[in-house]
């Protein structure tokens, strides 16, 4: 599953990882959803549980979302209101696939520290900087 921050803001510090990746968890066990992996990029969360029958997948969206904003706004040293965007992205997993999209939500932050190519190439060139639309 993956969702963003409201309006994508980079409200996800590296800082942040441990406490958000605790709530969700908590949350997720005591749905009987054992979480699998989860990882961060500064505006959004992926994160791979599995699923118990006894529970639909769009309550166990709204539960962790719930829960995490909940707990991240009772942070009093936050700038901005913690809220994530309506909606979330999902996708089932065979046996096949569960090892590499761990593997893959657990670099997350790697993933996402690592500069796009482009500004890699903008810092040592004169060309103006174009980024496609990903």
């Amino acid at each position: 599953m993956v969702w963003a921050t409201s309006r994508r803001r980079p409200l996800l510090p590296p800082s942040l990882d441990e406490r958000l990746f605790t709530i969700l968890g908590r949350k997720a066990r005591e749905l009987r959803c054992p979480m699998l992996a989860v990882g961060c990029g500064p505006d959004h969360v992926h994160v791979v549980v599995r699923l118990a029958s006894s529970v639909a997948l769009g309550d166990l969206v709204q539960r962790l979302k719930g829960a995490s904003a909940y707990e991240l706004n009772g942070d009093v040293s936050r700038r901005h209101p913690f809220a994530w965007q309506n909606g979330y992205w999902a996708e089932s997993l065979g046996p096949a696939d569960l090892g590499p999209v761990v593997a893959y939500v657990q670099r997350q932050r790697e993933h996402h520290d690592a500069s796009h190519p482009a500004e890699r190439w903008a810092s040592v060139s004169d060309a103006p900087l174009r980024r496609s639309v990903d």
